[in-house]
């Protein structure tokens, strides 16, 4: 029995995660309520035929053990006549030399078939196996006609609704964080407030290349028309997000979020341009005529 208690205690392990699972539902739908009933009947109906099954090999080996001659023999061919309850005599020595002589009441059992002289028998599976196939076989009949045929639910349509639903609660957060901006839809500030903070991540992030008013000393001039990599919202945004490496400039995208970089470029563009800086800097690049 130790091993039939082994598998009744993992079979009882299952039904703690089938009913939580069951008692919250999926989707909401009634019907799996309906399936994890059915699978919670199927473990406990082969919790009861281990059981039975346990009992009844008890009750085999008491009645194989009680009434033979032969109680102190474990092994060998005096273990077969023990279990038969035999005397041993009418027996010849092939009887037990593992050939293919066979006992009586397995003949009715014996399979005509044989593959380099070893023949089988037909065994009968365990009740407790049998009852199982059996229960998968009845809860197909309500599992494939309610999800292939009635519900139209497929995992492809699942799978599309939970991405769905993950790329909203992504858009939300990028949305609530700043991250939404980018440099397709990245658009110019003009509001005051965002004016003030997009000057103060200026001065406290630029003012050593470009100096505070914008004329330039390592970088180029921001105030006048030219412009090295492009003058227009896109490409402002662009410049300042991934940086110039091979002229000195870092890029910001790791520093400053994009709101922060939206805001210096509307800064910059509103505030800078067209303004007279103490020193400026000589024109650099090609000048930016907005289409």
């Amino acid at each position: 029995m130790k091993m039939n208690n082994k598998i009744l205690f993992t079979m009882l392990s299952l039904l703690a995660p089938m009913l939580a699972f069951g008692s919250i539902g999926v989707n909401g739908e009634g019907m799996l309520y309906g399936m994890f009933g059915a699978g919670l009947v199927v473990i406990l109906f082969g919790i009861y035929a281990l059981i039975r099954s346990g009992a009844a090999g008890n009750q085999l080996s008491t009645a194989g053990h009680s009434d033979t001659p032969y109680q102190s023999v474990s092994t060998g061919n005096e273990a077969i006549l023990r279990a038969t309850g035999n005397s041993g005599e009418g027996f010849s020595g092939s009887d037990f030399s593992g050939g293919n002589d066979i006992f009586d009441d397995e003949r009715d059992i014996l399979l005509s078939h044989e593959y380099d002289g070893i023949q089988e028998l037909n065994n009968k599976l365990p009740p407790w196996w049998v009852g199982l196939f059996y229960a998968t076989i009845a809860f197909a009949v309500f599992y494939f006609p309610y999800y292939h045929i009635f519900s139209g639910w497929t995992s492809a349509k699942e799978y599309a609704e939970e991405m769905t639903a993950a790329k909203a609660d992504v858009d939300t957060y990028l949305k609530a964080h700043g991250g939404n901006v980018t440099e397709e839809n990245v658009t110019l500030l003009k509001d005051e407030a965002s004016l003030a903070k997009g000057k103060a991540t200026f001065e406290a992030n630029c003012v050593a290349c470009h100096l505070a008013d914008g004329g330039g000393l390592v970088g180029p001039n921001l105030t006048d028309k030219y412009w090295l990599h492009g003058g227009s919202v896109k490409d402002v945004f662009k410049t300042i997000t991934y940086g110039v490496p091979e002229k000195g400039m870092i890029s910001w995208k790791a520093k400053l979020t994009p709101v922060q970089i939206q805001q210096v470029m509307s800064y910059v563009l509103v505030k800078l341009q067209g303004t007279t800086p103490a020193k400026p800097k000589g024109p650099e690049g090609e000048e930016y005529v907005p289409e």
